[in-house]
């Protein structure tokens, strides 16, 4: 038997006999989602930085205790550098908008972002490639036809 065929009405995918075309749907999906996952250890690693577990001191007028790894880091290698002409920035501090125009603060506030922006990219390339391959592979009444992918 090859990798992959058709048998009595069900599916045969790598190693799975009698599979139904949801479960070949699904064996799929699973599939390109470990391919893609493969390099998403920056993703990981952005949103993880962006966490604010660092506990530091309450100034005057927060309620925020805490900052995370980025946030630190971005104000030591930027130290006091400001956005020209007194731009401020609004970003976001656990659910609080906040305005700064100082460059370190906004991209440490940015960096979970980032990371959030590349699960939704990985997520989508393995739903088209899913798609792409279970289309290949079903008989033609079973195909999908996503219109956004």
């Amino acid at each position: 038997m090859d990798t992959t065929e058709e048998l009595g009405g069900t599916y045969f995918y790598h190693g799975n006999a009698n599979v139904t075309k949801e479960e070949l749907f699904w064996l799929i999906l699973a599939e390109s989602l470990a391919d893609q996952l493969g390099f998403s250890v920056e993703t990981a690693a952005t949103i993880l930085a962006g966490q604010p577990i660092i506990p530091k001191r309450v100034v005057l007028g927060s309620k925020v205790n805490r900052t995370s790894i980025a946030s630190k880091l971005a104000r030591r290698i930027f130290k006091n550098a400001h956005f020209p002409a007194g731009i401020k920035f609004e970003t976001m501090v656990m659910g609080q908008a906040r305005e700064t125009s100082k460059i370190g603060a906004v991209v440490g506030r940015a960096v979970p972002y980032i990371g959030y922006a590349q699960v939704i990219i990985i997520v989508c390339i393995a739903a088209k490639q899913t798609k792409s391959k279970y289309n290949l592979i079903a008989r033609p009444e079973h195909r999908i036809a996503w219109a956004t992918f």
